[in-house]
């Protein structure tokens, strides 16, 4: 009886192993075979883009998202009318805007203008950084002038108190939040194809952010039209010239003149406009019409349970 008892013991416990093997089996298969959770990027669902690139005090976001209270900023809001349609027959809830502002002087009004649109359904992210043709930390420089925030040192006149600020490369940003988005079949009230267009307007650093979106592909495949301006047309502020960038080895420096400036930014839009692979469109203006914009922050409205806004 014992024997049996033993014999039956141990082909239980070698029946109660050989389960817990199998079942290691295929529990170590079904994780092969799992699929990996698609990242979701920051513009899934978003229509249409809209990217402000050195955004300051965020007048262009109040350009596209109110543009009743600008009626003199005629530049901007032809520029949206192009690339979103017209203003009677577009709703700001298909288009998010990301705006990117480095200077620490204007967090709280951009945080204040996100839960005012977020509020209302309109998604707006401000991302407090810069943007340059690499990621890292950047020393920029307050200058008490109409300036305001620069990278160059030798751009100070009246004040020159430096903060370390964050900057992202631009081309990976885009290719990661926005290239693969996830967009709705169709806009809310739109007949217009889904857009990303961008507002640049990155005080000189446009000649080291411009080439890294171009060679990267980002700009040409990804961005339906730019408006912004290139400095060296700006006489009142010809006095910064000639610029000093970084090279790419450590201490390594290169510098552009005026001339020079002028010549290669316009070969870009050249090289741009005849090219059949290239879908972006530039316009080459800003809009400062409302540069200290002049109108009450808007109103955060407050969902109707009283649950806050984030």
């Amino acid at each position: 009886f014992f024997a049996l008892a033993s014999v039956s013991t141990v082909c239980f416990i070698q029946f109660w192993m050989g389960s817990i093997q199998l079942a290691n089996v295929v529990n170590d298969s079904s994780r092969d075979n799992q699929v990996a959770p698609t990242p979701t990027a920051q513009a899934d669902g978003c229509y249409h883009v809209f990217l402000d690139v050195g955004s300051n005090i965020g007048n262009h976001v109040r350009f596209l998202f109110e543009p009743q209270l600008y009626p003199a900023a005629k530049i901007a809001r032809n520029f949206f009318k192009e690339a979103f349609g017209p203003e009677l027959d577009r709703l700001n809830t298909d288009i998010c805007v990301f705006s990117f502002e480095p200077n620490p002087d204007h967090y709280s009004r951009h945080e204040h203008l996100r839960r005012a649109y977020n509020s209302l359904n309109w998604r707006y992210t401000p991302i407090h950084a810069g943007v340059a043709h690499h990621t890292g930390n950047i020393t920029f420089y307050h200058t008490g002038d109409d300036l305001g925030f620069t990278t160059k040192k030798s751009n100070c006149r009246k004040e020159c108190r430096p903060e370390q600020v964050p900057i992202i490369r631009l081309a990976d940003w885009i290719k990661r939040e926005v290239a693969d988005r996830r967009i709705p079949l169709t806009g809310n009230n739109t007949i217009m194809p889904p857009r990303v267009v961008m507002k640049m307007d990155v005080e000189f650093m446009e000649y080291e952010i411009l080439p890294d979106l171009m060679l990267s592909g980002v700009l040409c495949n990804n961005i339906h039209a730019v408006m912004g301006e290139f400095h060296h047309d700006l006489n009142m502020i010809a006095y910064l010239w000639p610029m000093t960038y970084q090279g790419q080895g450590e201490g390594s420096l290169w510098t552009l003149d005026r001339g020079t400036a002028k010549q290669i930014s316009t070969e870009w839009l050249r090289m741009m406009e005849h090219n059949p692979n290239c879908n972006t469109k530039f316009f080459m203006k800003d809009d400062e019409s409302y540069k200290n914009d002049g109108q009450p922050l808007p109103i955060i409205q407050m969902p109707s349970n009283n649950t806050s806004i984030p």
